[in-house]
């Protein structure tokens, strides 16, 4: 065997180990991405394997996969193999994430991926689409922000309406936000939202449903252009399809889209400063004043009520009452304040209140000078005042000090420092009476014991009490368990009848949370609800889908709804039941 023969031996053994490596490896499509943009990662390895397990996607909602693909080809007698595993991931929010290790067994060896760094931003205006069959045109859904003033001045009230539009070919199932909006130089406050109800409207001069999904007031603390940041949202829809079901009924798939509301900017304008009262403190608005006393005659040892009181629309909560001046001889304290404010669309009202103490030290006449509110008024747009009148306090009686408390006291002494007692004489006789000694006799042990039966009885009392309340609770537990059992039943042998199966499933639902809140009709509520399983710890993510299956019961009038969507809500029911009743138990 000569030296070649044995060196090309040697060089083919090398080529067959380097070729015969294994290869598992991680892609991404790109490494930062908005939050309202998708990101494909793509797990290959060049030889077969199995039992592969792909990583925790952790802050990622996955919207797509796994697709598996296999490639095998031969090309001049060498050997080219790829499989691959591919998932479409949405962020869940902004920040720096890791995709974890996948793994993956090749002969009975385990390979793994290197962890992947991805940073996600806020969102872009034009996000990606790639390799999304089920892409939503943007001309069928819009996500808008109305915002009623966009040239507000300073501390006046405006209002941000969120509206989700989309046309009548497809549905809206679900949503969830993926970044809310921040007001850092605004007073804001959210208005609650009880019902999301779909209404018909026109966007862009197109007729259009859409649904109010929140509401927002705002008053702006900053002079100048301000940013109100996107509202964001990854929304669930249902595509119409050009296949239908045994029942002539067209066959819908489920889609992922992400919307946003875009950036909006404000212009809040200063407050002039023509003819601007000394007093002025921010009130914006247009408001009442009023002051006036619980009394306008006392004496010196009693005690009056000043009450200020500022009536209107505004920012009520964002100035303070005018202070009343009063004379040294009228003791003042500091006021209680009292506020009876709502927030609607359109700004706060209501009315606040201070009510001072006021305690006169010496007795005359005495006037509380009129006091002065100024604001800014939006319709006018002029400052204005308001006084209040004059009030006369009439006081009467000694002046309350040292000296006059002295002078009281010496008049209840006598003249004559020297008493004369006269001599007496008496004929009483005194008659020396047994008495039995207390202890030991059948009272003294009456009372030592009696404090013992009677705790004894409250015992006994209160554990029957106790006892009758949980087998009433038990009862109305056990009946409305029963009843949420025949109403799941009732669903399910709805089964492809949209309406009638999702109004059983909505009534099995809200009975088996009765059962285990024991809440009445008034009191029972999406909110009590969640916060009763908050408090029994309850997994929020458990909670999150209870609601989503509610929001799918409400919607279901509106949108269409395939038999594999009913089946898999039904099952999802079953599936949060089980899984509560494991957490209460």
């Amino acid at each position: 065997m000569s030296y070649k023969y044995l060196l090309n031996i040697a060089l083919l053994i090398v080529n067959l180990n380097v070729f015969s490596q294994i290869n598992f490896e991680a892609k991404l499509s790109k490494t930062t991405l908005g939050v309202n943009e998708r990101l494909r990662v793509e797990f290959s390895v060049n030889e077969d394997g199995d039992n592969f397990s792909p990583p925790n996607f952790t802050n990622f909602k996955v919207v797509g996969g796994p697709s598996q693909s296999i490639k095998n080809s031969w090309v001049n007698g060498n050997r080219s193999y790829s499989k691959s595993y591919t998932y479409f991931l949405s962020p869940i929010k902004i920040g720096t994430y890791s995709i974890g290790q996948a793994t993956i067994e090749v002969e009975g060896k385990v390979y793994k991926t290197l962890p992947l760094e991805i940073k996600v931003i806020s969102a872009v205006k034009n996000p990606n689409r790639e390799n999304d069959p089920n892409y939503v045109s943007d001309s069928e859904i819009y996500l808008t922000s109305e915002i009623s003033k966009k040239s507000p001045y300073l501390n006046e009230g405006f209002s941000v309406i969120y509206k989700l539009y989309f046309s009548s070919d497809i549905g809206i199932t679900n949503w969830r936000e993926l970044s809310s909006p921040r007001y850092a130089d605004f007073w804001s406050q959210n208005i609650n939202i009880d019902n999301y109800n779909i209404e018909e409207g026109t966007y862009k001069g197109r007729s259009f449903r859409y649904v109010i999904l929140k509401k927002t007031v705002l008053y702006p603390q900053k002079e100048g252009e301000l940013t109100i940041e996107p509202l964001s949202l990854d929304i669930t829809v249902q595509l119409p399809t050009n296949r239908r079901d045994f029942f002539g009924q067209r066959v819908t798939k489920s889609s992922q889209k992400i919307v946003t509301s875009g950036v909006k900017k404000i212009s809040v304008k200063q407050l002039p400063n023509l003819n601007k009262p000394k007093d002025f403190n921010g009130a914006v608005g247009s408001f009442n004043f009023v002051a006036k006393t619980s009394k306008r005659k006392l004496s010196v040892s009693e005690a009056l009520e000043l009450e200020l009181e500022i009536k209107g629309n505004g920012n009520l909560k964002l100035f303070q009452l005018p202070k009343p001046s009063l004379p040294s001889s009228l003791e003042i304290y500091e006021p209680e304040k009292i506020e009876k404010i709502s927030t609607v669309i359109s700004g706060m009202k209501g009315s606040i209140r201070d009510l001072y103490t006021i305690v006169p030290s010496k007795p005359g006449k005495y006037k509380i000078p009129k006091i002065e509110f100024s604001y800014f008024d939006v319709k006018s747009k002029k400052y204005k005042t308001i006084s209040s009148n004059e009030i006369n306090i009439d006081v009467d009686g000694d002046e309350w000090n040292y000296e006059t408390e002295k002078n009281i006291n010496s008049k209840i002494k006598p003249k004559n420092n020297k008493l004369k007692f006269l001599p007496f004489k008496t004929k009483s006789k005194f008659v020396k009476i047994k008495t039995k000694p207390f202890f030991n006799t059948n009272v003294f042990w009456g009372l030592l014991i009696l404090p013992f039966i009677i705790s004894l009885l409250i015992i006994i009392l209160m554990n029957y009490l106790n006892g009758h309340k949980k087998f009433l609770s038990t009862n109305i537990s056990i009946k409305s368990k029963r009843l949420a059992k025949k109403y799941l039943l009732d669903a399910k042998s709805k089964l492809g009848s949209k309406n009638e199966f999702y109004e059983s499933l909505d009534r099995a639902l809200h009975n088996y949370l009765k059962s285990i809140t024991l809440f009445d009709n008034s009191n029972y509520s999406k909110i009590n609800i969640k916060k009763e399983l908050e408090k029994r710890n309850i997994d929020p993510n458990i909670i999150e889908i209870l609601n989503q299956l509610f929001n799918n019961c409400e919607m279901a009038r509106y949108t269409p709804i395939t038999n594999v969507e009913m089946e898999s809500d039904y099952k999802t029911a079953l599936d949060i039941i089980s899984k509560i009743d494991k957490s209460i138990n």
